[in-house]
This record gives structure tokens, sequence and C-alpha cells, in this order.
């Protein structure tokens, strides 16, 4: 039984640290957010999760399962012989990294089905009574050639 909970603990890391880290895009939407703390923002800043935090959050949870798949393979190679200790900590690593995605989850499906306050009808009015934007530039459109005079010597040779 002791090598199929390595195998598996191999196999299962890396793939739960892919859906934490690339396939949620989650590099992406925090690279946009600005997540200032209350101090700097009394009003949409963030109580704990502060850029620094996440950023230290996020390594350590990619170290700690990376480190977790090492010890499962060298276990698997021999090299590392098969202790309650051993299981104990790779079992550790699952359940963080379960926490980790349910709570990842959980923030965006929150954030995605948030519910959005109809717009006051005095910014709407306010809105449809502006003028409309300029149209984006584009090249300028150039005055017509007028055709080469014959008589004048100006035509094709």
């Amino acid at each position: 039984m002791s090598l199929e909970f390595y195998s598996t603990t191999a196999q299962v890391l890396p793939v739960l640290m892919l859906a934490l880290i690339w396939e949620s895009r989650f590099l992406e939407k925090l690279s946009d957010d600005r997540r200032l703390s209350r101090r700097e923002d009394p009003i949409a800043g963030v109580r704990f999760w502060t850029r620094p935090r996440v950023r230290a959050y996020s390594i350590s949870v990619a170290a700690v399962l990376l480190g977790g798949t090492g010890v499962a393979v060298l276990v698997l190679a021999g090299a590392v012989p098969d202790a309650p200790a051993v299981r104990a900590a790779l079992t550790g690593c699952m359940v963080l990294a379960l926490a980790t995605l349910l709570t990842r989850i959980v923030v965006d499906v929150v954030a995605a089905t948030a519910r959005l306050d109809p717009p006051e009808p005095a910014a709407t009015a306010a809105r449809l009574d502006a003028p409309a934007a300029p149209a984006a530039p584009g090249p300028r459109p150039q005055p017509p050639r007028a055709a080469p005079d014959p008589a004048a010597g100006d035509g094709p040779r």
C-alpha cells in the first residue's frame, strides 16, 4: 500500500500545483490587482493578503509541493525509507495544496458572482447626455490630384 501512496502523491502534487499557479490565471489576476492594505486604502484595501504576503505564501506553497513531490519520488527510488513521518509529511503537503485550492475556488466564485448594484438613474442620464467620444484618429484623407495637362508638358513621357 505504501508504494501506491507515494506514486499517487508524486503524480497528484504537481497537478495541484499547476492548478494553483497557472491554470487558474492566478498570476495574471495578481499582476492586475493593486492589493493595497487597509491602512493605505481604507475603502477598497485588503485586510491581510497584500502583494508581499501573497508572494511569500504562493512561493512557499510551491516550494512545499515541489519538495513533497521530490520526497515521494525518492521513496519510490529507494533513496528514502518508507516511514510514518514521511507519510505524514506528504499527507500534510496534500492537505495544504487542497486547502489552498479550495480557498482559491471560493474566492474566485464569490468574486465572479458578486452582486452588482444597478447604476443610479442620475448617473445613467448624465452618461446618455454626454457627447460621444471622438473617433479614433486614422489616416488623413489625401486631396485628389489634378490630372496632368498635356499642353503644359506635365504629362507622362
